[in-house]
């Protein structure tokens, strides 16, 4: 885009190309400027040093400034004489600087300066590099020939360096490459001295194979394996150069005679396997690997290329120009531009195995034989043009094993090499009913209530004696204690809540269309005929690709016109017009048209599988008819009916503003705002539980949103029984969504609790302070008539603080009750184990053990309570109490909490640790036969025509496994986040053979 909108400014101007470098060069900086400013501001990496990251400046300034306002380390010259570069060491009133050869001076700070770039200088350290700044193509280079031998038997020619290869960026070991690349080309050249080396191929061979060896290491370490998810970069180029870079290796092996010093595969030697994942990634898009179609459409295309090349190669060959070889030039050159059948009559037919070119050698033999006998050519003739076939025999041999390893890999779920695509999810995906990062939530509220309580029950003037003094050190001391804990529960449940919000908009963006074509394909073919084609999803989802792909091709400079047209002239309700628009997918646009664009491949893979499902209906559609709606029918059409204004209303209820300072989401509507969160709770449970029937009735006119998605998801979850669990994921789906929709609205609410205990703490500083200072008591005597403006914002403090804390003391109570009975889950679960392995046991013991830490925390919690509830009681007079009752509960309470501490330390040092690494596995195992059950049921459902990755689609269902079930025995209430993340990981990796053993699960 610089290139182009540069030449569209300066145009055919004079000195035109100068101009043009210099404004290409200003875009550079612009580019790096734009690049800085969002690290800088965007929060992305440390949000608390985004004020302390350097300003660089790209261009030097032009604005008059004082030396005294710039910080240190700034580069400047001073107006009046510019040739001078100077940086200030110290500022101050008079500012130490330094010039370029290091001598210092002080300058006035009124002296007047321009800022100066801060980019690299050339070596006098005053004039800015003429390179200090620059941008180049994102581009690898690979050389076609590691060596060339040239006419002459005596010399050969071969690229140094970064002329022999150069990866992008300089990555990894990119210099490494080029060292190497000097180091054996200094190798070759020292072999020479020896005598008995002088004529010997041995060195060729080492350093063509070296130095293959060395491009392999340099461009996989660059880029990956080049799959489009885990590489930034894509092997992409049209077949002819590809085959034609192909032969020169073919002619390179020879020239280095591999066949003679390597004893092992050769192929394999110069296309080692990174290479050939390489070229099958360029061939063979994923998605295509077991499309027929595609693979013959690729062979159509190549075939003739591969030939053409040698026919080339051929005709410079001195010995095929004499007379008596140009009848077999001329059918050669016919057979490579027209094929078999205009030359031959016929196309020789032989049985393969489905993969590319895997006919191929035979054909070729057939025809060769054929060929030399209808142009009557001699045998020297033929062993000159067999050693020219040789090379394309490999060329198709090659090609074959990228096929083959492409295939096999997409059947295993191996074309991802990055870990982020391969490693199991972590417990971030597990979205329930209070999950293990939220467990830690009513410890910090728990402690927030006691200390509040304590501040407060300090306040009694009789508790300390009289002394004001001890009331107000007590008061002031653990108010400061809550100030840290209570920030520190507020950005926790922040962080907590922007993840549940982060996958309500990813559950938006990614599954609310599959869960709608769901719906519509489950649908009987009458009840689909109603649905017009605005609504029909399979449509939409067609649409949505094809523009995606259009928009792409915009991007990559790459005309759409043909697949527009293509796409204009099906009919998407005609199952053979369909068809045919993805057999010219298949076999036209991929393996040709698009043949170089990698990432529009992708893309078209894309809209092929969508038009695979539209297929798959329609040819349902065919089948059957107008058949008759079955029972479920019409909850499934109502269900689908229902999913617009479902969308609509979950749309609108996301939080998609950006995150500042870490935890802080911006652009909230006014509902979300923290202040109304207690009030959004309560309006979600009296949906969720008391106004259900009333708001269906209503139309759903009042349901809040969190119960629009507890009704489709029982609308779901009903289907899915009924239908044989054909609706599995989507309820399940359905399920996590609620929780993380009630969870985020629960820790809103916890937000508030914190927000204002840390508020309230702050103001029971400055009620200790001001009582301090006027030696009076510190507390609000509700009872006291006529009471000054001090005594009310006693009042105010005193009781609001006390409503606080007994907010978070409750809040906390609840979190514990509902951890306790998630810990019962797991004893359960165990108990009912006829023989469960020594590591589970003793988890069973560690659930016991955690539960009545729960129940030591809860009985910690009621007791803050009561020392908040009895002071509330004194000071209005609705009892009569010694007034050292509600500090002795308090401090009662802090010393239980103490005691929970610990316990918790020797639950953790010493039951959880003692818990086998094995645990996880030994989970497996003492569960796998609910495990298998709950894997079959996912696995229902599951197209046959699919495109994706068996494998990965196992362990898809794999993942929803682990979920459900954790979800159900609630090991991570038991376990921490580690230990569960090793058991949650155990489930999703599948590993049955090591549960249960090979032969028991094949039977």
């Amino acid at each position: 885009w610089k290139y182009a909108v540069v030449d569209k400014i300066v145009g055919s101007a004079p000195n035109a190309g100068r101009l043009k470098g210099t404004l290409r060069a200003q875009c550079d900086r612009l580019w790096f400027e734009a690049c800085i400013a969002v690290i800088t501001r965007g929060d992305v990496y440390n949000p608390s040093g985004k004020f302390y990251v350097p300003r660089i400046w790209f261009i030097p300034g032009y604005t008059d400034k004082k030396l005294g306002s710039l910080p240190e380390g700034e580069a400047f010259r001073i107006k009046s004489d510019k040739r001078q570069k100077y940086e200030v060491v110290v500022p101050g009133s008079k500012v130490l600087v330094r010039s370029i050869e290091g001598y210092v001076q002080y300058l006035p700070s009124d002296t007047v300066v321009h800022l100066e770039s801060d980019l690299t200088r050339q070596p006098d350290g005053n004039t800015e590099s003429a390179v200090s700044c620059t941008t180049f193509p994102v581009t690898h280079y690979v050389n076609y020939r590691a060596v060339n031998v040239l006419p002459s038997k005596y010399w050969c020619s071969f690229s140094i360096g970064d002329g022999q290869s150069s990866p992008h960026f300089m990555r990894y070991s990119g210099l490494t490459g080029a060292a190497i690349n000097a180091m054996l080309i200094n190798n070759y050249l020292g072999s020479s001295i020896r005598l008995e080396n002088i004529l010997s191929r041995k060195r060729v061979f080492q350093m063509s194979h070296e130095t293959n060896w060395s491009n392999d290491e340099v461009v996989k370490r660059g880029t990956g394996y080049n799959y489009g998810v885990d590489g930034f970069l894509r092997p992409g180029a049209a077949y002819d150069n590809v085959i034609e870079y192909l032969y020169y290796k073919m002619l390179e092996m020879d020239v280095a005679r591999y066949e003679e010093n390597y004893e092992d595969d050769t192929l394999s030697a110069i296309f080692m396997l990174s290479w050939q994942r390489k070229f099958g990634s360029m061939f063979v898009p994923r998605g295509m690997e077991t499309n027929d179609s595609h693979t013959r459409g690729l062979e159509a295309i190549l075939l003739p290329k591969i030939l053409k090349t040698v026919s080339n190669e051929m005709m410079d060959r001195e010995e095929l120009k004499e007379d008596e070889n140009e009848a077999f030039m001329t059918l050669f050159q016919q057979y490579a531009s027209d094929g078999p059948e205009a030359v031959l009559g016929e196309k020789a037919m032989f049985e393969g195995d489905g993969t590319l070119f895997s006919t191929t050698k035979d054909e070729w033999d057939h025809d060769m034989r054929r060929l030399f006998e209808k142009s009557q050519a001699s045998a020297e003739t033929q062993d000159i043009v067999m050693e020219y076939m040789d090379r394309a025999y490999r060329i198709t041999e090659l090609l074959n094993r990228c096929f083959k390893l492409a295939r096999d890999e997409h059947i295993d779920g191996k074309r991802f090499s990055s870990e982020a695509e391969n490693e199991p999810k972590s417990t971030d995906s597990f979205f329930s009913d209070f999950p293990v990062e939220a467990q830690s939530f009513a410890s910090g509220l728990e402690l927030s209530s006691i200390f509040g309580a304590i501040s407060l029950s300090a306040t009694q003037g009789s508790v300390t004696g009289g002394s004001v003094v001890v009331s107000v050190a007590i008061a002031i001391t653990f108010a400061i204690l809550n100030i840290p804990t209570s920030f520190g529960t507020m950005t926790n449940v922040s962080r907590y809540v922007n993840r549940q919000e982060e996958f309500r908009a990813d559950f938006s963006r990614t599954k609310l269309l599959g869960m709608e074509r769901t719906l519509f394909k489950v649908l009987s073919s009458s009840k689909r005929k109603e649905i017009d084609d605005a609504s029909n999803p399979l449509l939409k989802q067609v649409r949505v690709a094809y523009e995606d792909f259009v928009t792409g091709a915009t991007y990559y400079d790459t005309s759409s016109d043909e697949i527009q047209e293509s796409y204009g002239n099906t009919n998407f309700k005609d199952l053979k017009s369909v068809e045919a628009f993805m057999e010219e997918i298949t076999s036209n646009f991929i393996p040709k048209r698009y043949q170089k664009e990698a990432y529009l491949k992708d893309k078209l893979v894309t809209l092929f599988a969508a038009c695979i499902e539209l297929a798959e209906v329609l040819e349902n559609d065919e089948r059957t008819g107008d058949e008759e709606t079955y029972i479920e029918d019409e909850a499934t059409y109502k269900a689908f009916r229902r999913m617009p204004k479902f969308t609509e209303r979950l749309e609108n209820s996301l939080q998609t503003g950006p995150i500042v300072y870490g935890f802080i989401r911006k652009n909230k509507k006014l509902s979300q705002w923290a202040i109304f969160a207690p009030l959004r709770l309560y309006f979600f449970l009296m949906g969720n539980f008391l106004l259900k029937g009333f708001s269906l009735r209503c139309g759903g006119l009042f349901n809040p949103i969190s119960t629009e998605i507890k009704v489709m998801r029982g609308v779901v979850t009903a289907l899915n029984r009924s239908l044989g669990q054909t609706l599995k994921k989507e309820a399940y789906d359905l399920k996590e969504l609620f929780h993380a929709t009630m969870e985020s609205s629960i820790g809103m609410s916890l937000f508030f609790v914190g927000m204002w205990v840390f508020i309230f703490s702050f103001f029971i500083i400055a009620n200790g302070i001001a009582s301090a200072v006027l030696d009076t008591t510190t507390t609000c005597m509700g009872t006291v008539p006529n009471k000054s403006s001090f005594q009310n914002f006693q009042c105010f403090v005193v009781e609001g603080g006390a409503i606080v804390s007994a907010l978070a003391g409750l809040l906390a109570l609840s979190f514990f009750l509902r951890q306790l009975k998630h810990q019962l889950k797991v004893v359960k679960a165990i108990n009912y184990l006829p023989s469960p392995p020594p590591s589970v046991r003793k988890i069973g013991t560690l659930a016991n053990f955690q539960a009545f830490i729960t129940v030591w925390q809860c009985m910690a919690t009621c007791t803050s309570l009561a020392s908040i509830v009895i002071g509330f009681v004194l000071r209005f007079g609705f009892a009569d109490f010694e007034n050292s009752v509600t500090f002795a509960l308090a401090m009662a309470a802090i010393g239980a909490f103490v005691i929970s501490i610990g316990l918790q330390v020797i639950a953790n040092l010493g039951l959880l640790y003692s818990v086998e690494p094995s645990a996880g596995k030994d989970v497996c195992r003492s569960f796998w036969g609910i495990l298998f059950e709950k894997h079959s049921e996912f696995n229902i459902g599951r197209s046959e025509k699919s495109i994706a990755s068996p494998a990965l689609e196992d362990r898809e269902s794999w993942e929803y496994v682990a979920r459900e079930f954790l979800t159900e025995t609630r090991f991570d209430t038991v376990l921490g986040a580690d230990r569960f993340n090793a058991v949650m990981q155990a489930i999703q990796s599948g590993d049955t053979s090591s549960w249960r053993g090979t032969t028991l699960v094949m039977k």
